[in-house]
C-alpha cells in the first residue's frame, strides 16, 4: 500500500485528540506566553499554533495509519505545522 501525505479520512478518535490537545495548549501555555509579555493576540496565536501542530503530528503519524517512510513522515510534519499556524493566524488576528 503505498503511503500518502494526507490521510484518506480521519476518525472521530482524532478529532477528540486534535481538539483535546488545542485545549491543553492553550490552557498550560497562553498565561505563560503572556506573563513573559506577549500580548493577548499573540500569546494565543502562539499556544495554539505549538498544540495544534503536536495534536496533528500524533494524529498523522501515530494514529491516522503509522507511517515507515522518512520522506512522507516529513511532509506530514511540515503540512501539520503549516496548517496549525495558518488556521491559528486567521482565529488569533483574522476573526476577531
Amino acid at each position: 500500500m503505498t503511503e500518502t501525505v494526507v490521510p484518506k479520512r480521519i476518525g472521530f478518535r482524532s478529532v477528540f485528540v486534535l481538539l483535546i490537545s488545542v485545549s491543553i495548549g492553550l490552557l498550560l501555555l497562553s498565561k505563560p506566553l503572556m506573563n513573559t509579555g506577549l500580548a493577548k493576540e499573540w500569546s494565543v496565536f502562539l499556544a495554539t499554533g505549538i498544540s495544534a501542530t503536536a495534536g496533528l503530528s500524533l494524529i498523522l503519524l501515530k494514529i491516522e495509519g503509522p507511517v515507515e517512510n522518512a520522506s512522507v513522515k516529513k511532509k506530514r510534519i511540515v503540512l501539520a505545522l503549516v496548517v496549525s499556524f495558518a488556521i491559528s493566524f486567521i482565529l488569533a488576528f483574522v476573526a476577531k
